[in-house]
């Protein structure tokens, strides 16, 4: 079964997920945990924690409250996220973290997901209660129901179609970032993390050299957290090691404009290189606040270029090697004026 959320008008709003989630008003919930086997949180960046910000406003705006147990709870939730992926060890966990809640219905919320050789059907075997998954964008939407979509109803998952969270709950963003702002020039985020190497570089050669640098940065970044504590000194001196690299990832954005794009840019200030989303680079209050005054972005992170172009920024998007900008792009963000989409597949 499938279902769509959508709503017309120059950005979404929550009218679609609110339609989607209509019947767990006033509900008790069970959030699954964001974090990793050993721990550590899965919401490793500063753009998970505006997401998860504009999460929680949602349950609030539909009376939602959280619980601490599944069998306390009338549904069980997954947050929204970036690790509904194939590459990602989270979709084990998911199914581990769902054992004994088989008989409470489950929504998960709206993320990108790629299961390109497994079928992600295997997380929800031995449940007797339905399960609601929302896509934010339609290429995850169809790859789930072309690829997966028989194995997937037989396991009672129904598909929905919506928009990222941060899109459909808009109205929130300007208060959670402190208000727009400018004089800040232009800021080009462009990512080094798992997921750009796993789903951008994959194929694409040796990676000897890449393993080597990954290491030396490393060993570089367990050096500044013996000697530095975490916060904006230390987040300002792995900025200052890590110049070159950012610089260079930076570059390479923006040599995937097109000429008349990087002309219009070079006017918009001073050029400011930095994957902001990335917690080693920029606290959450740094996030905000570079985030805010920026006159222009240029960027392959989505979380960077969403809450921006909310704030009426001039934003590029630059697809990042699978389908969650150009879908996000597309289902959420194309009548905006002041966003572009650059490397669409």
């Amino acid at each position: 079964m499938t279902l769509d959320g959508a709503v017309t008008g120059t950005m979404p709003g929550l009218e679609g997920l609110e339609r989607l989630l209509d019947g767990y008003r006033g509900a008790s919930a069970y959030l699954i945990p964001m974090t990793a086997a050993d721990g550590r949180t899965m919401l490793g960046n500063n753009g998970d924690r505006i997401m998860h910000a504009v999460f929680h406003r949602i349950l609030e705006r539909l009376d939602i409250r959280a619980v601490a147990a599944p069998a306390a709870a009338d549904v069980v939730i997954v947050p929204p996220n970036g690790a509904l992926l194939e590459v990602y060890g989270f979709p084990e966990l998911l199914a581990e973290r769902l054992r004994g809640a088989e008989g409470v219905p489950l929504v998960i919320f709206p993320s990108s997901t790629l299961f390109p050789t497994r079928d992600p059907a295997f997380m929800f075997r031995g449940r007797s209660a339905e399960t609601l998954w929302i896509t934010r964008e339609k290429y995850s939407f169809d790859h789930l129901d072309e690829q997966w979509g028989l194995s997937l109803a037989d396991v009672g998952v129904t598909l929905a179609l919506d928009h990222d969270v941060v899109a459909s709950g808009h109205e929130f963003v300007p208060e959670l970032l402190g208000g727009a702002g400018s004089g800040g020039g232009l800021l080009v985020a462009g990512r080094r993390d798992k997921e750009a190497a796993d789903l951008r570089s994959a194929g694409s050669g040796s990676t000897h050299g890449a393993r080597a640098s990954g290491q030396a940065s490393a060993r570089l970044l367990a050096r500044l957290k013996k000697a530095v504590p975490y916060g904006p000194w230390y987040t300002a001196a792995v900025r200052r090691a890590r110049r070159a690299q950012l610089a260079a990832a930076a570059d390479r954005l923006l040599g995937r404009l097109p000429a008349e794009t990087r002309a219009e840019l070079e006017h918009a200030g001073r050029r400011r290189d930095v994957d902001l989303s990335a917690v080693q680079y920029a606290t959450y209050d740094e996030y905000r606040r570079v985030l805010r005054n920026a006159d222009a972005v240029v960027t392959d992170r989505l979380h960077v270029g969403l809450p921006a172009a909310i704030l009426g920024k001039r934003v590029v998007l630059v697809e990042a090697g699978y389908h969650k900008l150009q879908g996000v792009y597309e289902r959420s963000l194309a009548e905006l004026p002041n966003v572009e989409l650059v490397g669409a597949r």
